[in-house]
Order: C-alpha cells, then structure tokens, then sequence
C-alpha cells in the first residue's frame, strides 16, 4: 500500500499514478495527478514563453564578445590607474 504524496490517501495495488517530477517512487491519486499536471502545463508555457529565443545564439555571443573583449584588453590599465590613485589618496 502507498500513500498519495499530495494528501496522504492510501492507494490501491493498482491505483495511483507516479508523479510526474519527482518519479517512480512517488505516487499520487487521480485528482492530485490532475493538479501536479495542470501546474506542470502551466509551468512549461512560462518557460517557453520567457526563455526560447529564435535568433540564433551564435550571433548573440559575438555581439557580446565585441562588448566584453575591449575590457578585458583594458583590465591592466584600469589596475594600474586605480592602484595608483589608492597610493595617492594614502600618502595625502
């Protein structure tokens, strides 16, 4: 006998359906599963919704290179300058 993970009913040999995120182990009844799913439908089209882009990824990671690569080429400098202004401000 195995108990719903969502209620706590107890389950029938046959009854019960595994849960859909958390796996074989875990069982729900029928309108538990019926909610765990709906939620699981409803969290998918937010992911799709919020995250799939259709250009394709290679051109956004050269723009962003053509933005970051001009700072890495300056990280010496900009070390130089900001250690020299603390050794200026500390013999002041």
């Amino acid at each position: 006998m195995v108990k719903c993970e969502e209620c706590g009913k107890t389950l029938g040999f046959l009854e019960g359906y595994q849960h859909p995120t958390m796996g074989k182990k875990y069982y729900l009844c029928s309108p538990c599963f019926d909610g765990v799913s709906e939620s699981i439908a409803l969290w998918e089209e937010f992911v799709r919704a919020n995250s799939f882009e259709l250009k394709p990824l290679k051109n956004n990671i050269k723009l962003d290179w053509k933005k970051i690569l001009p700072n890495i080429r300056n990280i010496g400098k900009t070390l130089e300058a900001d250690l020299i202004e603390k050794e200026i401000n500390v013999k002041r």
